[in-house]
């Protein structure tokens, strides 16, 4: 299997970590005695091998540095990307080949133009940074997955032809891999094919597949016999696949060394499926495994504005298994990488068969911003390769990238940012080893959702409402907070709605809470519209050919029964359900249908749904729009006084022509309420959103958020009353006028003079005496220089200073004197003259800090006036507004030292 070639990770104790295996042991990495800091928290993976795989794919990089891009460790300082991996814990780089991704006349297709000589230009770079090399050689001129297979145009002429496409690939291979060899780079494994789960360039079925599979096995064996053999599939949540292309290829004889897959959490199911399958082909077959693909987001902005594969196409779910953030990416790694690590040792070799994991384009950053709306970005994809198609690609991939060409698509899932700074998740696989704390810092507290249908009582929801919420901290340590909500919003609950009403925990951290709240479905009247229950059959008459009710996993529109239909010749048919005990009324006739002709044309009349009572039929035609497309008919149905109602689906085919209908359904038809004008409501907000929160008690506006959230949550509901909008407008008018102002401190400045000279220092404790008052009941308080500020505004043209004196316990109360200032004629305190009559200490417009020459107390507020400019006569004290003062403010604070 594999050798540890890594000195073993020695215990603080001075004792290595032996794991006992069956018929061996292994050596691991013991956590460090204390974990490193870092800016994000992984706890270290016990029993992990010093040699476990903490690779990277950055085979867009060339393109990227052609194109502008610098990568810069987490200081800023700009490093050639290998070195930073290096650095960072990487021990492996991946770097995908393809034959010929350029036009005749030599325009890239972009996602880094790999080929050969590039990639063989950063493996020579890579293996310079001690880093060894994965070949992932696609066998195609362009990006190879699940859904393209291309073979390269140079292989066209015998395109879908096994044996020479096998020649053809050991030939190149092996001429490839030559020149790698040649070059000095440490290849330590080739892949053959990327993401080969059903065709590898061009070829199809496992017969044709194995051809090509062992004939690249065979090249890689003659050229690199040290290097390990890799066959890369995915879509490992797909029960039963891994276990069948493992079987293929043991049946096929192929030989490799490592069954490795993609693992995107968005897609790919549980990290623990991910060991289950991972392990059950490394027991069976003995083979290593690992996970050649996966990444997480750290943002959900886009960096190139030109779109993101995440979120644009994953559902809200599957972007909560981990945050967002870098610390979210480091949790996912973790999790991934420790999933492969319990694949653990399967053929008593003492080796773990679990080799490790790729990290895919962590250094796909943005080359520019604006999207395709910026020419000279689109200049710059299209010259140098740095989005993920160029608009040349077309040529080769027309349905794909000739339509969607652009930038990167995963610049949010890169470990670096938008400028090509490294994240704090970047050194995780280094983490991952030694472990790592970062501090105590509250993050967030995660949203709690609740759900409900409109007939549950408003007691019930409020009961799901959890009194307890775990606060996340940066440190990975969660705490657990009480929370107080404001429930009482809750009553305001009217119908089927998504509501949302925030509450505040123990520490004083926000949290929110979203009631979603279903409508109760309507009764359905037909007897098993969607047949899923055999024993109703019988409620449904079937005449003709063609017709039966019978399991169709995978065309059902719901469940895995439907009512089928085909047959080799013309063919009609019907089924048909008598209901009776029906109220009289207006109802709603519906029922789901897909197909075809047998040339997949669409069907637009063939099959109808229809209703019958008193005599009198209404009809749908159910639509064959092509394979699960499904349509839906919809009939009005008025049922009379005999209660009875009887529903056909009826079908008139051409030969072959095939389909199912499913979901068959009759209920009473309601009337949506017409909302009431909620003007008057929006307007009560929005004046309780002008108010000044800081002249009000906190007891008074506690009533008015209570008000307001009763709003948020009535405005959320589908079934309000005019009533209900007027009396919730009554709460927000009556917590308006409930408000109760705050006991506003005062402030008194009683100066001792009221001219100054230049240089003269300004003093809080002698020349200006400040009294106070805090709350009522105290009286008024001579305040010491720690209770307040003063700020000194220059500005004045001329003639004048303006001394503001603000309370610190309340900012919200100063007041601002105005003070004479003239010049100084003799020498002034010490610090010699201007030579201009003007001698005297300055304050240092930066720092604020004036001349300690000059007599001023310095563990005192004070200030030095500097030279204001010609002599000026004394104006008196004068109480002036704030910011009347001419001129640009030049505001200096001295507090207390």
């Amino acid at each position: 299997m594999r050798r540890n070639t890594a000195l073993t990770r020695i215990m603080a104790s001075g004792v290595a970590a032996i794991m006992l295996c069956a018929g061996g042991t292994f050596t691991v990495n013991a956590a460090e005695e204390e974990p490193v800091k870092a800016d994000v928290s992984v706890k270290a993976i016990q029993g992990l091998s010093d040699d476990f795989i903490g690779g990277m794919d950055v085979s867009s990089m060339l393109s990227l540095e052609e194109s502008g891009v610098t990568f810069k460790n987490a200081n800023g300082e700009v490093e050639d990307l290998f070195t930073l991996l290096k650095e960072s814990g990487v021990n492996y780089v991946r770097l995908r080949v393809w034959n010929d991704p350029f036009t005749a006349d030599g325009q890239g297709y972009g996602g880094g133009n790999v080929n050969a000589d590039r990639a063989l230009t950063m493996a020579k770079r890579a293996t310079a940074a001690g880093l060894k090399v994965l070949v992932d050689f696609h066998y195609s001129d362009f990006w190879a997955d699940p859904s393209k297979q291309q073979v390269p145009k140079a292989w066209k002429s015998f395109e879908g032809d096994a044996d020479k496409t096998a020649d053809t690939v050991y030939d190149y291979t092996k001429q490839t891999l030559t020149t790698f060899k040649q070059a000095g780079v440490d290849v330590g494994m080739v892949q053959v094919g990327n993401e080969t789960t059903a065709k590898i360039a061009g070829i199809s079925g496992w017969d044709g597949m194995s051809k090509v599979f062992s004939a690249g096995s065979k090249a890689i064996r003659e050229v690199l016999p040290e290097a390990k053999v890799v066959i890369h599939f995915t879509n490992p949540e797909k029960a039963g696949t891994y276990a069948t292309y493992a079987k293929q290829l043991s049946n096929h004889n192929v030989d490799y060394d490592v069954f490795a897959s993609s693992y995107y959490p968005f897609w790919h199911g549980t990290t623990e499926n991910l060991t289950s399958v991972l392990k059950n082909v490394a027991s069976t077959y003995k083979k290593d495994v690992m996970v050649a693909e996966t990444s997480w987001a750290y943002t959900l902005d886009d960096g190139d504005d030109d779109s993101n594969t995440v979120p644009s196409k994953v559902t809200a779910d599957n972007l909560k298994k981990y945050d967002i953030s870098p610390q979210g990416q480091a949790d996912e790694i973790r999790a991934v990488a420790e999933a492969v690590n319990n694949i653990g040792d399967n053929d008593g070799d003492g080796e773990n068969d679990g080799l490790g994991v790729f990290y895919w384009e962590p250094a796909w950053v943005p080359v520019g911003t604006g999207g395709k709306d910026n020419a000279e970005l689109v200049d710059t994809w299209n010259k140098y390769g740095g989005g993920w198609a160029t608009e040349a690609a077309g040529e080769y991939d027309p349905n794909d990238a000739g339509l969607y060409w652009g930038g990167s698509g995963v610049d949010n899932q890169a470990l670096f940012d938008f400028d090509g700074k490294a994240l704090a998740s970047l050194p995780t696989f280094k983490y991952i080893h030694t472990g790592a704390v970062t501090d105590h810092v509250f993050t967030k507290i995660d949203p709690v959702e609740i759900t409900a249908t409109d007939s549950d009582s408003i007691d019930a929801i409020k009961a799901q409402l959890p009194s307890e919420v775990a606060a996340h901290y940066q440190d990975g340590v969660d705490e657990t907070e009480t929370v107080t909500w404001q429930s009482a919003a809750l009553d305001w609950i009217r119908g089927a709605g998504t509501y949302t009403i925030t509450g505040t925990t123990n520490a004083g951290h926000d949290v929110t809470v979203t009631v979603t709240v279903t409508a109760t479905p309507a009764k359905d009247y037909v007897t098993d519209g969607s047949f899923e229950n055999a024993e109703n059959d019988k409620n449904w008459t079937i005449a003709g050919t063609g017709a039966s009710i019978t399991e169709d996993s995978g065309n059902a529109a719901d469940g895995k029964r439907a009512l089928k239909f085909w047959a080799s010749d013309a063919y009609s048919f019907s089924a048909t359900q008598t209901i009776t005990g029906l109220e009289p009324g207006e109802y709603v006739l519906t029922a789901m249908s897909q197909g075809a002709a047998a040339d997949n044309a669409a069907i637009t009349d063939g099959v109808a749904l229809s209703a019958t009572t008193d005599g009198k039929t209404t009809s749908d035609a159910l639509e064959l729009n092509g394979w699960v497309k499904f349509d839906t008919a919809t009939v009005p149905v008025t049922v009379g006084a005999d209660g009875t109602a009887t529903i056909t689906i009826t079908g008139n085919l051409p030969a072959d022509a095939w389909g199912n209908v499913d979901k068959v359904s009759l209920v009473k038809k309601t009337e949506t309420p017409v909302k009431p004008s909620t003007e008057n409501l929006d307007k009560a907000v929005a004046e309780a959103g002008k108010i000044n929160r800081d002249e009000y008690t906190n007891e008074s506006l506690a009533k008015l958020d209570q008000a307001l959230a009763a709003a948020d949550v009535l405005l959320a509901g589908s079934t309000y009353t005019e009533q209900d909008v007027n009396d919730v407008i009554k709460l927000v008018a009556d917590a308006i006028a409930g408000l109760a102002q705050k006991e506003v401190s005062s402030l008194t400045v009683t100066p001792s003079k009221t001219t100054y000279q230049v240089g003269d220092a300004i003093d809080a404790d002698h020349d200006l005496k400040v009294v106070g008052n805090y709350s009522a009941g105290m009286g008024n308080v001579t305040l010491s220089a720690d209770q307040f500020t003063l700020d000194y505004d220059f500005s004045a043209p001329a003639d004048a200073a303006k001394v503001t004196v603000t309370l610190k316990s309340n900012p919200n109360v100063t007041e601002t004197y105005t003070v004479a200032v003239t010049a100084r004629a003799e020498g002034g305190s010490g610090n010699g003259s201007d030579g201009a009559g003007n001698g005297g200490a300055t304050i240092n417009p930066d720092t604020g800090e004036g001349d300690k020459t000059n007599g001023a107390n310095s563990d005192k507020i004070t200030g030095v006036l500097s030279n204001t400019g010609s002599a000026v006569t004394a104006v008196g004290l004068a109480v002036v507004v704030l910011g009347v003062a001419g001129g640009v403010s030049l505001a200096l604070r001295r507090k207390r030292s």
